[in-house]
Order: structure tokens, then sequence, then C-alpha cells
């Protein structure tokens, strides 16, 4: 709201001060040409001064009437007419006004003077129309350009609001499924992961609105994630943190890191008989953010011959959407282990 405040009061401060130059420059000229042609004679002030007032009316009337109209390409012919009225206009209002202050002879003077001021208004009004026309081009196409990225942002929101979206359901799912096996058989731990889900899905939507958030933040909701999977897969599941404390202000998309861990669950202990340990490794240098996760995986089993699947795309679309590039997210395998690493910049 003050940002539009101030764009109107500025234009109409400039309005001001270009009538208010247009006048002075118009009086001096008519007094002057005056002055050169009757000297050494005392030459009245009168005839400029209604001259250029009555210019500086018609040059009002001009802004004030191309607020609301803005000619197409075929309606120059239009602005052409206009130009020519208003110019009629001011020599017929000037006529008559000398009328009421001058004798015969000065009026006469006048007369013969008229194609030259016929002239010279009407190229000034057609100059002011012509700069007053590329003014509202240029705010249009300003206008325009704003409306543009605000609805580019807009829809880039949209796009990121529901490929986050898409994540919730499947862990979800699979959470209130482990609740109704443990229901029966461990009613303590299914009321536990109850809990946890639930402190899971509030700071979910706590961070539906906040697109970049502390690095803290983002760990410490990944660990409700990972105390409810311990839960569905108990001792099975050990997962482990490497980083230095300098790191975890460093700012984040948020939930960027839970799909990430999500497939090295899936990967990691759905394909594999024992313990598995999912390692987590976090880095910051040259403003750059690099988190690593690995996990062990069987290349033999089928899981593994699916592709990156939807969590890994989802996050590098993610990712192409907030920072417009590609390359921030990455694959590397080894002969049993899979290990996917992104990299978040961290701007000044």
């Amino acid at each position: 709201m003050f940002a539009s405040s101030l764009k109107i009061n500025s234009k109409s401060a400039l309005i001001h001060f270009t009538v208010g130059v247009i006048f002075v420059l118009y009086f001096s000229v008519s007094y002057f040409l005056l002055w050169w042609e009757f000297k050494p004679l005392k030459v009245s002030v009168i005839e400029p001064l209604i001259s250029a007032v009555v210019m500086t009316i018609c040059c009002y009337l001009i802004f004030s009437s191309m607020k609301f109209y803005n000619p197409s390409k075929g309606q120059y012919f239009k602005i052409i007419g206009f130009c020519l009225v208003l110019t009629i206009i001011s020599l017929g209002v000037s006529i008559f006004t000398l009328y009421q202050f001058f004798d015969t002879p000065s009026i006469a003077h006048y007369y013969q003077k008229l194609p030259y001021k016929f002239i010279i208004n009407f190229l000034l009004l057609a100059c002011i129309m012509i700069i007053n026309i590329f003014w509202n081009v240029q705010e249009e196409a300003i206008e325009n350009d704003r409306r543009k990225l605000e609805s580019e942002r807009l829809v880039r929101e949209a796009e990121l609001y529901n490929l986050r979206q898409q994540l919730q359901p499947h862990f979800l799912f699979n959470s209130l499924n482990s609740i109704i096996a443990l229901i029966g058989a461990k009613p303590e731990l299914a009321k536990k992961m109850t809990f946890q889900l639930s402190d899971f899905l509030r700071g979910t939507m706590r961070k539906d609105d906040k697109q970049l958030i502390p690095l803290l933040d983002e760990i410490k909701h990944l660990e409700l994630y990972l105390e409810i999977e311990k839960v569905r897969f108990g001792h099975r599941l050990q997962t482990s943190f490497d980083y230095d404390d300098e790191v975890l202000q460093a700012k984040v998309p948020c939930m960027i890191i839970q799909p990430l861990m999500e497939n090295a669950i899936k990967h990691g202990l759905y394909n594999i008989i024992g313990n598995v340990d999912i390692i987590t490794e976090i880095s910051l240098e040259n403003n750059m953010l690099t988190i690593e996760i690995t996990n062990p995986y069987d290349t033999d089993q089928f899981y593994n011959k699916k592709g990156t699947g939807f969590g890994l795309s989802s996050i590098q679309r993610r990712l192409f959407l907030i920072y417009s590039r590609t390359d921030l997210l990455s694959i590397r395998k080894t002969e049993n282990q899979f290990s996917a690493i992104i990299k978040i910049p961290q701007h000044d």
C-alpha cells in the first residue's frame, strides 16, 4: 500500500513539475519574441502570460484524460484530432481573453502571428501527448511484468505445495497400518506411535507457509519421523548424524530431507535381513550445504531395479523450482551402498 501511494505521489509531482516547466518556458519564449520584435518599446506581459496559462491548462487536460484512455495502434488519428481540437481551443480562449485587455492594433498583430502560434501550440501539445502515451505504455509493461512474475510465483508455490502434499499420504498410510497392527499385540507402542504421528503432522502443518527453514528445525522434524519409523521397525533401524554445529543455521527447503530418508529406509530395510544403519552426513563449504544419506542395499533385489522413484524425482523438481538448478541432486552407488546427495545453496 505504501509503495503504491509513493508511486502515485511521485507521478503527480512529476506531472506538476513538467507542466510548471512548460509554463515558464512558453511564457519566457513568448515574451522574449515580443520584446525582440518591438524593442525599444515596452512590451506588456499579459499576452504571453495568457497564452502560457491556457497552454498549461491544456497540458493538464491531456494528463488527466490519458489517465483513463490509452489509445491502441489504430486510434492514433484520434490523438491527432484531439491535439488539433485542443490547439484551436487554446487559441480561441487566448483571443477571447485578449479582447478584454488589448486594443485593435494589438489584436491585429496577434492575428498576424496566429499561424505560427497554431503550429507551435499543436507541436507542443502533440509532444506532450506522445510523451504521456509512452509513459503509460511503459507503466503498463512494468505492471504486466509484475503480474507475470506474481503469476509464475503462485504457480511455482502451488506446484511445490502439491509435491510436498504427495509425499505425505504414503508415509501416513504406512504409519496408520503399523498402528493398526500394533493395537492388538503392543497397545502401548501403538499409543506412543499415535502421539508421535500427531506431533509430526502438527509440525508439518506449521511449516506449510514457510519456504526455507533453519537446518536445525528440519533435523528436529526429521527426528520425529525417525522415531515413528523406529517404532515400526524396532531395533533393526539404526540412524546416525554427522555434522558440525555451525551448519545448523543454514537454510533448507522444509521437509527436503524426509523423502531421502524414506527412500533409504525403503531400500535398506525392506530388502535386507538384519540391522540396517543409515548414515546422514552434513557439511557446509563455500556457501553450499551438502547433505548425504547413505544406506545399504542389495543389488539383487527387485526394489533396487525400479529407478530413482517418486521421492528423488520430487526432490529434484522442488530444488529446480526453488533454485533454478538441475545439478543439486545426485546419487552414488557402490557394491552394497546407495548414497543420495543434495546440495543447498546458501545465499547471503
